[in-house]
């Protein structure tokens, strides 16, 4: 079929120019956008940015003997969002030429959004940090996966994690996911690039030819597990802020009463209390690690509902280490040795 997109441009600037005069910021193009292979890359318009709300009405859906074509707004907001790489579509910003401009200002905004996309990818601790989010948002895909029966949906997640997860390597090589290769070519463009998990290409190809669950189930499993290992060489160098030790002294008066029940639940041999208060105390020591920079503190791995004896020995461990840390940097518990000597100071102001 004959290729128009040069006159579609000419037909969208000229009702810019004419019906929706100053209502538009710009019009964006990309060659071969919309197109498959056989449709040449020719340069054609793809999306616009309003100026007010009746700018909105430029938008088209049609068809042109048998070519379907999408003429698409996108908010400013939207923009920054892909500067931000909040999307799969960064392309849409990087890659995309300026057909239409209504002043240079609208020009000269687009173009450093489009600096800030790259100055972005640039960005070691960005980068991490943004790879997570798409790695957090296949991690939520697979967990409701999990509980699917029909080929067709989980085929479904498969597709949505791999997305997430190519964008997540595109990004920590401090680049995007090129929409000019295709679907079909995706495995190329991870291919060449420099950092990727070893057998991410060979799980790829095998969720994509898995014909039952299980196996889908198994190859985006294997998938994820080596993604997230891999990214942990990425993990930058924790930059603990000052942090008031007198606050962790706090938490631990108060957590005493959490210490004594675990005392009790083991010497008693009552494992669903030291389970729920293990778990309670998990999640403490987790914002501890994190927050004040105390080492992993690992309760639940030594709970055993059989023998509780590990599980009280880890509980006294961790209390010893984190009394430590608080004497360590100076700081003094408030510790009574009984009621009378608790009166006398608190009376006296100590």
């Amino acid at each position: 079929m004959k290729n128009i997109d040069k006159e579609l441009i000419e037909w969208a600037i000229n009702k810019i120019e004419t019906e929706f005069k100053g209502e538009i910021s710009l019009l964006l193009g990309r060659k071969g956008a919309c197109k498959g292979p056989e449709d040449g890359d020719d340069m054609a318009f793809d999306f616009f940015i309003p100026a007010c709300d009746h700018g909105y009405s430029l938008a088209r859906t049609f068809i042109i003997d048998d070519m379907g074509y999408d003429l698409f707004p996108m908010t400013w907001k939207r923009i920054e969002g892909l500067a931000a790489l909040n999307e799969g579509i960064a392309f849409c910003l990087a890659d995309s030429e300026i057909l239409y401009a209504r002043n240079d200002a609208d020009r000269e905004r687009f173009e450093l959004l489009r600096k800030t996309m790259f100055n972005n990818l640039k960005n070691k601790d960005f980068i991490y940090t943004k790879s997570l989010e798409k790695i957090n948002s296949a991690m939520d895909i697979y967990k409701t996966m999990l509980f699917e029966k029909s080929l067709g949906n989980v085929r479904k997640a498969a597709g949505g994690i791999i997305e997430y997860l190519s964008q997540a390597l595109a990004i920590i090589n401090g680049t995007y996911i090129n929409r000019d290769y295709g679907y079909s070519e995706r495995m190329k463009q991870i291919n060449i690039l420099t950092n990727i998990p070893a057998n991410f290409l060979k799980n790829y190809e095998e969720i994509l030819r898995a014909k039952e669950i299980e196996t889908i189930f198994k190859e985006v499993h294997n998938l994820m597990e080596e993604t997230r290992e891999f990214f942990e060489q990425f993990t930058p160098e924790r930059k603990l802020k000052s942090y008031n030790y007198d606050e962790l002294a706090g938490w631990y008066e108060e957590a005493r009463y959490t210490f004594r029940r675990i005392a009790y639940a083991c010497k008693n041999n009552k494992f669903v209390d030291c389970f729920n208060l293990g778990c309670f105390l998990q999640i403490e020591f987790d914002i501890l690690t994190e927050e004040a920079g105390l080492d992993n503190m690992d309760l639940l791995g030594s709970y055993d509902a059989d023998d509780l004896s590990n599980f009280k020995k880890c509980a006294e461990e961790i209390e010893e280490y984190i009394v430590y840390e608080i004497k360590k940097h100076g700081v003094v518990l408030r510790k009574y040795d009984n009621l009378e000597e608790f009166l006398e100071k608190n009376d006296r102001g100590i």
